[in-house]
C-alpha cells in the first residue's frame, strides 16, 4: 500500500492538467485512469483548442500531457480505479488489478458517463462515423447526411451545432418520448431538422460507417452518427462518498470542492460544457486549491 498527497482518478484533459499543477508543487501526486478510453480518444481532429500546431487526434494529446504530467513530478498508472471509500487518514483507492492507494486528497476527474444507444456495432465504429461531441468531431461531416442519436436537450443542441456544416439531419428518440422543449423545437424546425421516433438497431460498413438498420427492418446510407443521450458522470464514486450531486453531475465550488472534505471533482464529471478548455481550467483550478490547502498557501501562483 502506497501513501499519496494526492489521487487524481481519470485521465482526461482535467487530471492530467491537475497533475501537471501538484506535480511541479511537488505535491507526491498519482494520476490512475486509462487514457485510450476517454471520450477525446476518439477525437480525431483538435482544432478548438489553442497552440495546436497540426490538429492532432485526441489520443496523441492525451499521451503527450502524460508524459508531460510525469516530467513535472506526477506519477502515472494506466489502471481503472473500481472502489474509492473515506479511511483513517484520508481515502483509499482500489484499482480493477487489485492494487491499493491511500492519500490524503482526490480529485474525482473521470469524465461525463455518454450512455450507449444499445446500437449493434456502435463502438466498433467510435471515430470511424459514430462519434460523442459534435463540436469535436462535426466538422468532419460538411454536406453529409448525418443521424443523431437521443430524445432530449442534448440531441437538440448537438443537431442544431451540426447544421452548421450540413442540412441532411435526422434526430432519433429510439422510441422514447421526446423532452425537448418548445424554443429547442422552434429552433429545429428552423433548420428544417426532423425528428423521428424510429429506433435504429446496428450500424455498418467497413472500415467506416456507411449505413444505419431499423427495428423495422429497414436499412438507410448515412456518413455519421452522433449519440447524444445525455449525461449522468461520476455517480458510482459520489454515491460511495455521498457527494451532493446536481442534475447527475458532481456538485463544487469555485475551487472544484465537494461536498466531502478532501475531495474535489474536476471536468466533464461536474457537467458544464463538454470541452477541453473548461476541463483543463477545472483541473486547475483543483490542484491550485489543493496546493494552497496542503501547504498552507494562501496565495499560490505558477506563473510557468
Amino acid at each position: 500500500m502506497t501513501n499519496y498527497d494526492t489521487i487524481i482518478i481519470g485521465a482526461g484533459p482535467a487530471g492530467i492538467q491537475a497533475g501537471l499543477f501538484l506535480g511541479r508543487a511537488q505535491v507526491k501526486t498519482i494520476l490512475i485512469g486509462m487514457p485510450e478510453k476517454g471520450a477525446l480518444a476518439y477525437g480525431k481532429i483538435i482544432s478548438n483548442y489553442f497552440g495546436l500546431p497540426d490538429d492532432p487526434p485526441g489520443l496523441t494529446l492525451l499521451q503527450n500531457g502524460v508524459e508531460q504530467l510525469k516530467r513535472c513530478g506526477s506519477e502515472f498508472l494506466r489502471d481503472e480505479v473500481v472502489d474509492l471509500k473515506q479511511s483513517k487518514d484520508g481515502f483509499e483507492v482500489t484499482t480493477a488489478t487489485l492494487k491499493i492507494f491511500n492519500s490524503k486528497t482526490v480529485i474525482i476527474a473521470t469524465g461525463a458517463y455518454i450512455p450507449s444507444a444499445g446500437i449493434r456495432g456502435e463502438k466498433n465504429f467510435l471515430g470511424k462515423g459514430v462519434h460523442t461531441c459534435v463540436a469535436c468531431d462535426g466538422p468532419l461531416f460538411k454536406k453529409k447526411k448525418v443521424a443523431v442519436v437521443g430524445n432530449g436537450p442534448h440531441a437538440a443542441e448537438e443537431a442544431l451545432e451540426l447544421a452548421t456544416f450540413t442540412d441532411k439531419i435526422t434526430i432519433y428518440s429510439q422510441g422514447s418520448p421526446w423532452e425537448i422543449g418548445e424554443a429547442l423545437l422552434a429552433k429545429l424546425k428552423e433548420k428544417n431538422i426532423p425528428l423521428s421516433d424510429k429506433r435504429i438497431t446496428e450500424v455498418a460498413g467497413a472500415p467506416l460507417l456507411k449505413s444505419a438498420k431499423f427495428s423495422d427492418g429497414a436499412e438507410e446510407a448515412f456518413e455519421g452518427l452522433f449519440l447524444a443521450l445525455g449525461t449522468a458522470g461520476g455517480t458510482t464514486f459520489s454515491n460511495k462518498l455521498g457527494l451532493e450531486q446536481k442534475d447527475g453531475f458532481i456538485k463544487i465550488d469555485k475551487d472544484g470542492k465537494t461536498s466531502v472534505k478532501g475531495v474535489w471533482a474536476a471536468g466533464g464529471v461536474t457537467g458544464g460544457n463538454l470541452q477541453i478548455s473548461k476541463s483543463v481550467g477545472d483541473g486547475c483550478n483543483a490542484a491550485i486549491s489543493i496546493i494552497r490547502t496542503l501547504k498552507g498557501i494562501e496565495n499560490y501562483v505558477d506563473q510557468t
